[in-house]
């Protein structure tokens, strides 16, 4: 699960943003607590919700930034609405934010469950919620009331990913950004970051022993070469911008057709590397087999990511069919599961060759 905190202007455009979303019936209120003076209103607006805000946050003139807008995500639907409605009570009291005017919505235009929380960030006492160390203090509460711990996560994370196999300090990288990780290097090892808080480092020397114990083999880059020629007769590999612009990491997330059925389909992630808003490259992650190619080992970025007017076929369920033979192909995953099986026996041969050479 995450926090992340939006716009905090104090015109408080969250509430006006949640409403339409509530209109269009994208997302519902949860709860509505301590708007008190609102409570001869039968049916409060908007309107009478933002200006009761408003009213709040003038009790101090020197908070510049009176909206508190965030949101609190789940993977999927690991959690319910109203789980995540109860975690978001408890989050906001732990925050200082317990006895504040807050709004609580459900958004459902997601495939991840998330509520979106509207308060304001000063109390009726006139003091400001304090502020200090907000985003660490925010991820360090929601850890606890879920009752994860962060630190042995990374440790475990950093386990995983030395299992793949990778062929430069980049792709490592690549590979743990995919986890949800961000790094930097200092004392001669790569500390992993989530959440504004340094979990775990890794050894340079451990990642560079990884890298010279791997030695790719052709074999596996063929088999994928295959499958994304055949996938992108039916659907588009041409990235676009995730639509959930609020969220600041999904607004850079590109994706395709052919990355979220790979993903869904194959356990294999297509990384779209941007530079100026112009994807350069990409990456991809074949977790079934635990290996890091570049991309353009694999294909061509101008074929992957050239627009599809006229498909072939089409997905129906984990089949494709082709349209001009009615010819039904094996189902994905079994196509996949049949070259990974040719990959790993020829990969054995490989190495077995590589070794006696």
């Amino acid at each position: 699960m995450i926090v992340e905190f939006l716009s905090s202007n104090s015109k408080f455009a969250a509430v006006k943003y949640n409403n339409d979303k509530l209109s269009c019936g994208k997302a519902e209120l949860m709860a509505v607590r301590n708007f008190q003076a609102l409570s001869p209103v039968s049916k409060p607006r908007a309107a009478d919700f933002k200006a009761y805000l408003q009213m709040i946050g003038s009790l101090n003139p020197k908070v510049k930034n009176k909206q508190l807008h965030l949101s609190i995500m789940a993977k999927g639907n690991s959690r319910s609405k109203a789980e995540l409605t109860d975690i978001a009570h408890q989050w906001l009291k732990r925050m200082g934010y317990g006895d504040n005017p807050y709004l609580i919505y459900f958004h459902n235009d997601n495939p991840n469950n998330h509520v979106h929380i509207v308060s304001v960030r000063v109390c009726k006492n006139r003091k400001a919620v304090p502020t200090r160390y907000e985003k660490f203090r925010s991820s360090v509460v929601l850890h606890e009331l879920i009752g994860h711990d962060p630190l042995a996560q990374a440790e475990r994370d950093a386990t995983k990913a030395l299992a793949y196999g990778f062929n430069s300090l980049d792709q490592f990288q690549i590979l743990l950004k995919n986890m949800g990780y961000s790094g930097y290097m200092r004392d001669s090892a790569l500390h992993m970051v989530k959440h504004s808080r340094t979990l775990h480092a890794v050894n340079l020397d451990v990642i560079n022993n990884r890298i010279q114990q791997y030695h790719p083999s052709p074999i596996p880059v063929h088999a994928l070469n295959s499958v994304f020629k055949t996938l992108l007769k039916i659907v588009s590999g041409n990235p676009t911008r995730h639509p959930s612009f609020w969220h600041a990491y999904l607004r850079q997330a590109y994706k395709s057709e052919l990355s979220i059925l790979l993903s869904e389909q194959l356990k294999i992630d297509i990384i779209y590397h941007r530079k100026n808003r112009e994807i350069v490259g990409f990456t991809v992650i074949n977790h079934e087999m635990k290996l890091v190619h570049d991309g353009k080992e694999i294909i061509d970025l101008s074929i992957l990511s050239k627009s599809l007017e006229n498909p072939e076929g089409y997905i129906d369920g984990d089949k494709v069919i082709f349209f001009k033979t009615d010819e039904v192909q094996n189902k994905i995953s079994e196509s996949i599961e049949k070259e990974s099986i040719y990959s790993e026996k020829n990969q054995n041969d490989w190495e077995k060759g590589r070794k006696r050479r």
